[in-house]
């Protein structure tokens, strides 16, 4: 089960979403970008354990509701090995820039490309797809057992993720979007952090692939 939730703080939002196994109530919290309390409290109301947070990409908007939930319920939180310095410095992950207060935090854990990332009874599976170009720390989250993928900001409804800010490089997002997104099967879901979701098959047009 995918369940998206859209944060918001000021004039800042962000899609975080649950990936959950619905006959375990076990499974995934990703990019938790604000409202750690309201995260929590949708966790504790359904029952659900969450074993790890996982996050797409370093920036402010997909991790800022991070610190109250792990002081709430300790969950680890895991990200590309590129990500460590958008954890810990304010620049890169744009808090510094965004008025909302500067970030400072560390990881529990890294994964890099090929790693697949299990709930303790296998029954959820994901693949990390390194996708950099929007950051270098940015990843896609495959599902192996449906046709779905969480995408960060990648790649949108229609458009694809904004490459001036620190690390970003315009022709390796395409590339990326292109090679590693774009070659999954058509009718997998695209699960992106701040549009509604849409499948390979619709954004291939827009890259001039059919």
């Amino acid at each position: 089960m995918v369940k998206c939730v859209v944060l918001r703080k000021g004039p800042y939002d962000v899609n975080g979403y649950f990936y959950i196994d619905e006959k375990s109530g076990r499974g995934f919290l990703l990019d938790p970008g604000f409202e750690g309390k309201r995260l929590y409290e949708m966790i504790k109301e359904n029952g659900w354990v969450i074993e790890k947070i996982l996050i797409t990409h370093g920036h402010f908007d997909h991790i800022s509701g991070i610190k109250e939930l792990k002081d709430r319920i300790g969950v680890p939180v895991f990200i590309h090995e590129n990500g460590e310095r958008f954890l810990s410095d304010p620049y890169f992950n744009l808090s510094g820039s965004s008025g909302t207060g500067k970030i400072s935090m560390t990881a529990d854990g890294y994964f890099r490309e090929g790693d697949v990332i299990k709930t303790e009874d296998g029954a959820l599976r994901l693949k990390v797809i390194h996708t950099p170009g929007h950051t270098l720390d940015s990843c896609v989250f495959l599902s192996e057992t449906e046709p779905l993928a969480f995408t960060g900001d990648t790649i949108f409804k229609g458009t694809y993720g904004n490459y001036l800010f620190p690390t970003g490089d315009h022709a390796l997002l395409i590339k990326t979007i292109r090679e590693k997104v774009l070659t999954l099967p058509d009718d997998t879901v695209l699960y992106s952090g701040h549009t509604e979701e849409t499948t390979v098959r619709a954004e291939k047009a827009m890259y001039g692939i059919r």
